[in-house]
């Protein structure tokens, strides 16, 4: 299995190589962040936001796939994924919003209600249930277009897999994080470059795990383990 430093590597020559098809993803759905971030008032961009975020993060990861797995991609099928995943992504994106609103939530009563410590405490814990539970979905979008799973099946075999490689998915998702955070410093790069990067790289992520599994059981059907009959 390749380890994180190599999924780098070879995201960072994927990338190269389909710069022109990773940027226009990337402008695709940047254009839906327009409304929520300079257009939209407060409470309509919260709606549309949560209306489109995963839904249309789900069809740049399928258009991705589509292009690591067989080399084509288009604006065409980039509308034919949003609307054939929509109705899993918008559930899956309730999950999402509410591990990342609970947090936030809990962070300003602290600031502006009360600080008291329990308060303090408890919306830390918050915070770390939270976190670790977007850990184990790193994997539930990829599954979502890579396998056509439902929802909740895609959520239950990212769960599986965090759960088989914690350390693996840990890393990867401190690796998220930190594209997110440094792409978020400059406008452009995030706008133009942001989700198409993070695609290639957690579909290759996956990928790379399930290719993983698959060498094992070739490997176990070709020397099963004899147990001796007492």
């Amino acid at each position: 299995m390749l380890s994180i430093s190599k999924l780098l590597k070879k995201t960072g020559h994927q990338i190269f190589i389909n710069i022109l098809t990773v940027m226009g993803v990337s402008v695709g759905w940047s254009l839906f962040l327009v409304p929520v971030l300079f257009i939209l008032p407060y409470h309509l961009a919260l709606i549309f936001f949560a209306l489109t975020f995963i839904p249309v993060t789900v069809a740049v990861y399928a258009v991705i796939h589509h292009l690591l797995s067989k080399n084509k991609a288009s604006l065409a099928l980039f509308v034919r994924f949003f609307f054939r995943y929509y109705k899993r992504a918008l559930l899956l994106s309730v999950f999402f919003l509410l591990a990342v609103l609970i947090p936030i939530s809990e962070w300003w009563y602290y600031l502006k209600i009360n600080d008291s410590y329990f308060i303090f405490i408890f919306a830390t814990f918050q915070t770390y249930f939270c976190l670790t539970f977007l850990a184990t979905q790193v994997y539930a979008i990829p599954f979502l277009v890579i396998k056509d799973l439902g929802t909740f099946a895609a959520m239950n075999q990212s769960i599986k897999h965090f759960m088989q490689h914690k350390g693996y998915t840990i890393g990867l998702f401190i690796q998220i994080l930190s594209v997110t955070a440094l792409l978020s410093l400059t406008v452009i790069g995030f706008f133009l470059l942001y989700i198409g990067m993070l695609a290639v790289f957690v579909l290759n992520a996956t990928n790379n795990l399930q290719l993983h599994h698959q060498q094992k059981n070739e490997q176990s059907e070709k020397h099963p383990i004899l147990i001796n009959e007492q």
